[in-house]
């Protein structure tokens, strides 16, 4: 349980500055104060001491949030994403790691396609399933149901204090809109918006478990269950009322709207995480038909900002274009298309995707010897922390990161300083692998 001396520690001016320093001084966007990164560099140390000392009396407050709209595709409304100013963001920060600290051990926080290795690997053992999808999630998580479950770990009134005000913030499209304090919901795009979400459903997730006679899986708002057809209607239901009762509301399966579904192995096939499980006798997993054409679309933007650039660096399209097969390994973080989706088994489609990257050289006239899609699975599957053909940028050496930076970004670097050539580099590499995770938002 947090106490004041952890709390003074997470939140000192020397911690605020190392998250600063590791996490957020190349994040792109600016808050509703329009205070973007190279303003903010500035001013940082005299913003991350104001901040380190209201935090520690107890009167930090957060600045209303940016709205933000991500479209979810045609025909549905779009995601609502706060974006807090890049003070906040520190502190946002902060209060994660604190509380990925407390709930260590309570929380399975795994990634998408760890689910999906359990979930083949569970899948001849039952020939039905239950897909369910929660409605409005984070618009309808109820703070009285997560402030209790917080307070099972966490007694420190400031600490309690600083995530009730974080998530009653506004968020707003123009600084002259409501000030008011929300009571209902989590912002999503917070860095602690994930962490509070699995906390609020830590409990229910428990129980559900503790069957023994189908397999749940949960990735925030989707739930797949395996299960026997016979028991299939049966659990949906139980599901619906379990979750009405910390009041979030599941799609009725039987309402037609597609959100949920009742299936059986033999007939049906489903999407879930971005993969698509199909044929089902032989239990086909792939990637479902949009985040494909998600690809396609991210691969033939780099050869029209080609086209249309006034410097043509051949250069940077062949990086940016392999970048965007291989994906990276940055900040210990495996980051690409082909990461997320690793567990697939549609070889076909990584030939696919190859022939398609050799269609767009000749459609833009390019003479390029691009990596491959059927090789970057191949060194995922088989030398995932051995390869030299996946770019681990944590471990490039200044001389490399030089290179780069000539070579590519037509940089030069002789009168610039180690740190000024540090900076720079994780600067370039930051942007382009931010763009790797845009390839696979919106999988559910």
């Amino acid at each position: 349980m947090p106490s004041e001396i952890e709390f003074r520690n997470y939140f000192s001016e020397k911690s605020l500055h190392k998250v600063y320093d590791e996490h957020i001084q190349f994040s792109a966007s600016s808050g509703i104060d329009n205070i973007n990164q190279k303003s903010f560099k500035k001013i940082a140390d005299q913003q991350i001491l104001i901040a380190s000392k209201k935090i520690l009396n107890g009167s930090y407050n957060f600045s209303n949030y940016r709205l933000k709209l991500v479209s979810k595709g045609r025909g549905k409304f779009p995601r609502e994403i706060s974006i807090p100013t890049i003070r906040d963001r520190i502190v946002l920060r902060a209060l994660c790691d604190l509380l990925s600290q407390t709930f260590r051990g309570d929380l399975s926080l795994e990634l998408p396609q760890n689910i999906i290795k359990k979930i083949k690997a569970e899948k001849t053992k039952y020939n039905a399933f239950v897909k369910l999808d929660i409605r409005d999630f984070y618009p309808t998580i109820s703070h009285d149901h997560l402030l209790s479950r917080l307070r099972y770990k966490i007694r420190h009134k400031k600490t309690l204090e600083l995530i009730n005000k974080a998530i009653q913030t506004y968020t707003v499209v123009s600084k002259s809109e409501n000030n008011d304090k929300i009571s209902l919901g989590v912002p999503q795009g917070l860095s602690i918006s994930n962490i509070l979400a699995a906390i609020y459903l830590q409990k229910i997730d428990k129980e559900i478990c503790k069957n023994k006679n189908f397999q749940y899986f949960r990735y925030v708002d989707d739930i797949l269950i395996l299960c026997e057809s016979q028991d299939s209607n049966q659990l949906a239901n139980k599901l619906i009322v379990d979750f009405s009762k910390i009041d979030l509301k599941i799609h009725d399966p039987e309402n037609g709207s597609g959100k949920s579904i009742i299936g059986s192995f033999k007939n049906d096939g489903f999407n879930y995480l971005g993969y698509s499980f199909k044929n089902l006798g032989n239990y086909s997993v792939s990637v479902r038909e949009e985040s494909i054409a998600k690809i396609k679309n991210s691969l033939a933007s780099i050869f029209t900002s080609y086209k249309y650039s006034k410097n043509k660096n051949q250069d940077f399209l062949e990086w940016r274009l392999n970048l965007r097969i291989t994906g990276c390994i940055l900040e210990n973080k495996c980051k690409g298309w082909l990461f997320f989706f690793a567990e697939i088994d549609d070889k076909s489609l990584l030939h696919e995707l190859d022939a398609y990257v050799k269609h767009l050289q000749e459609r833009f006239d390019v003479d390029l010897s691009p990596k491959k899609f059927m090789r970057t699975f191949h060194e995922i599957q088989y030398h995932k922390y051995r390869t030299n053909y996946i770019p681990n940028f944590d471990k490039y050496t200044l001389k490399n990161k030089q290179e780069v930076l000539e070579n590519v970004f037509h940089q030069n670097v002789n009168k610039l300083s180690t740190g000024d050539i540090e900076y720079r580099f994780k600067k370039y590499v930051t942007r382009e692998s931010r763009e790797l995770l845009e390839d696979i938002l919106n999988f559910s």
